[in-house]
């Protein structure tokens, strides 16, 4: 059976950009591992009448909705208020709330009697049943209409998470037999997308109906993301795995992994199959492949280290690039960028070096290269692999970040050609 589900985020600081809304992401995924698949997300504002008009769009659409947010004490919150008028009931007062909110404050030390906002967080809509909040003081909130499924969370990321993980999923994996949802991401690099599509036109259009194919391009690489639906997982695992195995007799040159589209992933994989470790030397991406290296299980097996040689005395004193190539060429050139990959091998002892320089902006770089130029070298230390990369359209975040991206790419490039 399939079930589907609106995720309803409430906050006037989420559409004015204050905060990113991370909350539906983490939502969507929590509910895919149980095959309950998001049709909708909606973001409102702290106003009681929006508030209820997302109820109603959401329960007309979907079997369960998900709301976080505005289950606070202050006046701005306003969504258990809005759900008894949606319900056509009242707010009624549940003294185990008031013994959670009691201990909470015990744990933190806050010895003091609780005021009237900590107590009206007790209130919750007659018609709704609540869930205790080991991690705060606003209460989660289920309420069943007909056969259809209203649950409040809070807005704060911690708590949200807490109850999803502990209480909701268990909950709605016990109510509902859903249909298995299976995901794979194989990762393409080399060819655009538009000539990807044409090339796999015939064998894309044979995919079975509950096959779904999604290109997600970045700016090197394109993650091919099979989706797929029914009463077996296993049976579904096989026939994407013989699908991909099709695929492989027409695309095989340009599929960098079968089973990962973070290349993050990949580049463990690849390190760990070949035995190699690997270190970096930044300059304008100051850290960031670093961290991305590092941002998963397992890394300290091949992850060495980082040089973050952002200033030119530390590129020349610690990881020994010549004075003299960067007076002759810039300190954004391919030959600097060559030295920075060197010089880091040799410093951390490392099996492959990566190194970036580069102008991220918003100003030109002290030599006058322009905004969104780029080096890229890695380097085992007999051989070398450059790329020059030039984005002077993107803010410095999304440079930083992309830069990072095709680094790790070039890297995986490097291992295959050259092990």
């Amino acid at each position: 059976m399939k079930i589907n589900a609106t995720i309803l985020t409430i906050g006037d600081e989420i559409l004015i950009g204050q905060i990113v809304d991370t909350n539906s992401a983490f939502i969507a995924k929590q509910l895919n591992t149980i095959g309950i698949e998001v049709e909708e997300i909606l973001s409102v504002k702290d106003e009681f009448q929006t508030i209820m008009e997302g109820f109603g769009r959401g329960i007309s659409k979907a079997d369960l909705v998900i709301v976080t947010g505005g289950l606070g004490p202050t006046k701005d919150d306003k969504t258990k208020a809005a759900l008894c008028k949606f319900l056509g009931c009242d707010l009624v007062r549940e003294e185990k709330v008031i013994q959670n909110i009691m201990r909470l404050f015990e744990e933190r030390g806050y010895k003091r009697e609780l005021n009237n906002l900590n107590q009206d967080q007790a209130l919750i809509p007659e018609k709704s049943t609540f869930i205790q909040n080991k991690f705060g003081t606003a209460p989660c909130l289920w309420t069943t209409i007909d056969d259809k499924i209203i649950i409040n969370l809070p807005g704060v990321p911690f708590e949200m998470k807490g109850l999803m993980r502990d209480e909701i999923i268990p909950r709605l994996k016990k109510q509902f037999k859903s249909d298995e949802i299976v995901h794979r991401d194989i990762l393409i690099s080399g060819i655009p997308e538009s000539d990807l599509a044409i090339l796999i036109e015939d064998w894309e259009n044979q995919l079975p109906e509950f096959i779904h194919l999604a290109y997600l391009p970045n700016r090197t690489s394109i993650d091919l993301r099979f989706t797929a639906s029914g009463e077996n997982r296993n049976d579904l695992e096989n026939i994407i795995q013989q699908e991909i195995n099709s695929l492989k007799l027409i695309a095989g040159e340009y599929i960098v992994a079968e089973n990962s589209g973070n290349i993050v992933e990949v580049l463990k994989d690849v390190l760990l199959q070949k035995k190699l470790t690997i270190s970096t030397a930044e300059s304008c991406t100051g850290g960031s492949i670093a961290s991305l290296l590092t941002s998963i299980s397992g890394s300290s097996t091949y992850f060495v280290g980082s040089v973050v040689s952002y200033a030119t005395h530390v590129k020349t004193t610690i990881l020994g690039v010549n004075p003299a190539i960067i007076n002759q060429f810039s300190v954004v050139s391919e030959e600097v960028a060559m030295q920075m990959s060197k010089g880091v091998l040799k410093v951390l002892n490392s099996s492959l070096a990566v190194s970036t320089t580069g102008v991220a902006g918003p100003s030109r770089g002290e030599d006058g290269q322009e905004i969104g130029t780029c080096w890229i070298a890695v380097t085992n230390g007999n051989t070398t692999l450059t790329k020059k990369f030039f984005y002077p359209y993107l803010d410095r975040e999304d440079f930083i970040k992309i830069i990072s991206n095709n680094a790790l790419n070039l890297v995986v490039q490097f291992v295959k050609e050259n092990y």
